[in-house]
């Protein structure tokens, strides 16, 4: 498994005429315009350039630990990298011009930079640290004006991936200088407002937001605080008592059956392949009827409370959200292991199967890959297909629970 050129070069902040030649992006971006009035500079790939520039102008950035510091590197590089995809370009009768606008291009550019690192051969720790990095980067600038501005800041603070409030905020400041507006001294104070926001966010309990997540008592206040923006982060509601259900994500040869059967022999699995098989369908063939049973079996389980694995390839949210809610109707928890694998590689463990699924089907579904957030599940380990292993977050807990912190220590 090796590292494409153009993560090499993203990684090297002097490196960026040899990056352009080497990223794939790089020439749909240089062709993409961008507002006139609030990025004066011009197209994507110049942006992206001046904020490259802007990061390593940074106070501290060379202090911080290698693994940050390639994070926010690769989230200058892959920040706008979706705005090619997204762009509307209109008469504004309110502004009397032509106005250029890219909705969405934060939470697609996210999941572009997931895949497409995962797919270089980068750890899906850094690929994490980007896609929450880039999928947040827009969100600062509107936090305070919002409703549950607290609860925002906490969420943040969690499902940063490893990437704290410090590294946001320290790329909003290089995301903004690194263009040409007239509303850029504001856009920087509002940063540092809400730098100051976050701080005392924090220190209700005693905790440095900015540098660390919010101590949530439990995986189930975590879950439920992050899906609900109504519900208080001082809450801890109790443990799950119904089933644990393991789900299992990962392309199809990424070697899921073979987890299941060195570390989950003990349990019974829910698998898409096996209820196809009973029921003599393809790939090819309508699956509702594979997916009404699939659902089935998993209330069977859930209603005689034993734990369970859920077999599918749960590549993207949509796809892991109805059995999750599932699992939480029955007062049950989900530990997912995600299989963080290259597409190359899949494809390569899929051809030497004895019923291979076509490539085409199987670059289909690396299209919809997303990590795992924490508001979906209450545990998460990312295996990269080649015996490594990671938690990336749930039990057990590294730092001090908010009952700890809260009570007074004798």
């Amino acid at each position: 498994m090796t590292r494409s050129d153009w993560l090499t070069f993203a990684l090297q902040p002097d490196a960026y005429d040899a990056l352009r030649r080497a990223f794939p992006e790089a020439e749909a971006m240089a062709a993409c315009p961008q507002d006139a009035l609030y990025h004066a500079e011009g197209d994507v790939w110049t942006h992206t350039r001046m904020v490259a520039e802007a990061l390593e102008a940074e106070d501290g950035l060379d202090e911080l630990p290698l693994a940050r510091r390639e994070a926010l590197r690769l989230t200058a590089l892959f920040h706008d990298v979706a705005k090619p995809l997204v762009t509307e370009i209109g008469w504004c009768e309110k502004e009397q011009r032509e106005r250029v606008r890219q909705p969405g291009h934060a939470p697609l550019g996210a999941k572009m930079a997931w895949q497409m690192l995962i797919d270089a051969g980068a750890g899906a720790d850094l690929a994490r640290r980007v896609f929450d990095l880039t999928f947040w980067h827009q969100r600062p600038a509107h936090i305070l004006q919002q409703s549950n501005s607290q609860r925002r800041v906490i969420g943040f603070s969690v499902a940063g991936g490893g990437a704290p409030w410090e590294d946001l905020l320290r790329f909003c400041r290089a995301d903004n200088r690194g263009r040409i507006s007239p509303n850029l001294a504001e856009s920087l104070e509002g940063i540092e407002l809400l730098s100051m926001f976050v701080e005392e966010t924090g220190a209700e309990v005693g905790v440095d937001l900015n540098r660390g997540p919010w101590p949530f008592e439990n995986a189930a206040a975590r879950t439920k605080v992050l899906r609900d923006l109504d519900a208080s982060p001082f809450w801890a509601p109790p443990e799950a008592k119904g089933s644990r259900m393991i789900l299992m994500s990962g392309l199809p040869g990424a070697g899921k059956d073979t987890m299941i059967r060195e570390r989950f022999a003990d349990l019974p699995v829910v698998s898409m392949d096996d209820i196809r098989a009973e029921m003599r369908m393809s790939h090819g063939d309508n699956q509702g009827k594979a997916i009404q049973a699939s659902f089935e079996a998993a209330r069977s389980h859930l209603r005689e409370g034993r734990d369970f694995v859920w077999n599918m390839t749960s590549l993207s949210r949509f796809a892991r959200q109805k059995i999750c809610q599932l699992v939480r109707d029955y007062d049950g928890a989900v530990e997912a292991h995600s299989i963080d694998l290259p597409l190359a590689e899949a494809q390569r463990r899929n051809a030497g199967r004895a019923n291979p699924i076509p490539r085409e089907a199987i670059e289909k579904m690396a299209q919809k890959r997303e990590p795992i957030l924490p508001d979906e599940v209450e545990a998460v380990w990312s295996h990269d297909g080649f015996g490594e292993a990671q938690l990336v977050f749930g039990e057990p807990e590294q730092a001090p629970r908010l009952s700890e912190m809260l009570e007074p220590q004798g």
